[in-house]
């Protein structure tokens, strides 16, 4: 019975954004441009409104694939494998210029925006479901409405959040100087044609306000776990990151430290040692804070990361596994449980020697693209808390303590003593959340080099040498902002790419 609502309202939901922004709207106006939507009457509506916004999220040109495995893809520890790909090669190679790079990211960033903005320039004058409502009936209601709002503000800051990590430079680059998303706050008309913000005003004027205040209207439901919902402990991690990226330690820290306090009192918990591989198999396991519900019918599909990085499933595309250096790297501990997500292949074109099927997403069972997907996770939040310890210099005993709950967890036998470098967290990160689309920002948002190198396996695709070393002076350290973007609204200042 869930199901069939679940389904009603993702339809609905559909509908709504339909009626809002038509392939012809989409075709002859910037992707930052929006209608307003005038669907949106009574907090049902505008329940399934929000829910639209979450199939914006999901689909395969943002999280449910491009979003998740492309900067993963970008970072040196992943790898589209075989010689020629319709989906996941060109990125892996750097294989565009200017003119034909994709468009995916910015164009469904602003999709999520478009629907979420459109729910919060109704959300405030919506009315009651029925005017017989008891007081007590309508106190839920409220309730409901505000975490609405909240959601649309978390989806819209994300939304902005990552339009500023594909298309800007890293904020500790030059202070955030160098130009970010367009900011949308509400309707555009039809002919505005708005110039980017840089990202330190992207992230001062929208990214933060916003997630401060969906923290504050998801109040009323601490679980950790809304199954497909963002919550407020999912709001704060992401808060937590966005410090991070801008060298905010304290904040991050503190964000981070209320992210596990408030989660962990809620119901949430690190995955153990004995329960790590399973727990990936499982939807709404005990780390997630938030995930992408993927059902039949309802998933990215075939261009998913599921899909892609499947191992269990001989339909599978199998087209994204770990390079042979990194399973390597993770193999000088031979005890290391994150080891158990990688599964050796037998795939004839690679001669048997397929070294790093994924087996993150692996709970839709013998169907990839029903996996859900985790975007918010626990560990995470003890990653963030360790880094911005470390990198405020004064708070090593939290270092020291965050760090370990995750080394010790894939080692029992391993155990940190001493000083912890911000070096020694973001190793961590990359073995701990490998797959999940870090990699790439945690090198570039640090100053650091992204180094990629060709596997000496046969029957893989090469990479040339202009996309094997990527500092964040590199110029494509920013992807180039869509061509038919530019041609439509001349005001929009491109990156510049030499081709």
């Amino acid at each position: 019975m869930r199901t069939i609502i679940n389904n009603i309202l993702i339809c609905t939901a559909i509908i709504i954004f339909s009626a809002s922004c038509s392939d012809e709207w989409l075709e002859l106006h910037p992707s930052n441009n929006m209608l307003q939507n005038e669907a949106i009457v009574t907090v049902t509506d505008a329940r399934y409104a929000i829910n639209g916004v979450y199939f914006e999220i999901q689909r395969s040109a943002y999280y449910g694939g491009n979003m998740t495995y492309q900067p993963d893809l970008l970072g040196g520890d992943m790898r589209t494998w075989g010689l020629s790909t319709t989906r996941t090669g060109d990125i892996y190679r750097w294989d565009f210029a200017a003119g034909n790079a994709p468009a995916a990211i910015w164009q469904q960033a602003y999709a999520v925006i478009r629907q979420a903005n459109n729910v919060l320039a109704a959300i405030d004058n919506v009315e009651y479901s029925s005017n017989t409502l008891t007081p007590a009936q309508r106190a839920v209601e409220d309730i409901e409405r505000d975490y609405i709002k909240g959601e649309a503000l978390m989806a819209r800051a994300m939304a902005h959040f990552d339009i500023c990590r594909v298309y800007g430079y890293p904020y500790l680059k030059d202070n955030g100087a160098s130009l970010g998303a367009v900011i949308v706050k509400e309707a555009l008309p039809r002919d505005a044609k708005p110039k980017r913000s840089t990202v330190a005003e992207t992230y001062n004027e929208l990214i933060i306000p916003d997630l401060k205040n969906a923290i504050n209207l998801m109040e009323s439901r601490t679980r950790a776990n809304t199954q497909g919902r963002f919550t407020k402990w999912s709001a704060k991690l992401l808060l937590s990151r966005v410090y991070l990226y801008m060298g905010d330690w304290e904040n991050a820290l503190r964000e981070a430290e209320e992210c596990i306090a408030g989660a962990e009192a809620s119901g949430c918990a690190l995955y153990t040692n004995a329960n790590y591989t399973n727990a990936w198999a499982s939807k709404h396991s005990s780390e997630s804070l938030f995930e992408i519900i993927n059902l039949t019918g309802q998933n990215a599909g075939a261009s998913g990361v599921a899909g892609h990085a499947a191992a269990h499933n001989a339909s599978a595309n199998h087209e994204i596994g770990i390079t042979l250096s990194f399973y390597n790297h993770l193999n000088e501990d031979t005890d290391d449980v994150r080891l158990r997500l990688l599964r050796r292949g037998s795939i004839a074109m690679f001669a048997n020697e397929f070294p790093g099927f994924i087996l993150k997403y692996t709970s839709g069972g013998t169907t990839p693209a029903n996996s859900n997907i985790i975007l918010y996770r626990l560990s995470e939040a003890y990653l963030n808390a360790a880094e911005a310890a470390a990198r405020l210099g004064n708070q090593n005993d939290k270092a020291l303590q965050y760090l370990n709950a995750i080394v010790s967890r894939a080692n029992p036998a391993n155990s940190l003593t001493g000083d912890v470098t911000w070096q020694n967290v973001l190793e961590e990160r990359r073995k701990e959340l490998f797959g999940e689309g870090h990699r790439f920002f945690d090198l570039l948002r640090n100053g650091l080099t992204v180094y990629r190198e060709n596997d000496d396996l046969p029957n893989v695709m090469r990479l040339e040498d202009r996309a094997k070393v990527i500092d964040w002076y590199n110029f494509r350290a920013v992807m180039p902002i869509p061509i038919m973007e530019l041609e439509m609204n001349p005001n929009i200042q491109p990156n510049v790419w030499n081709n």
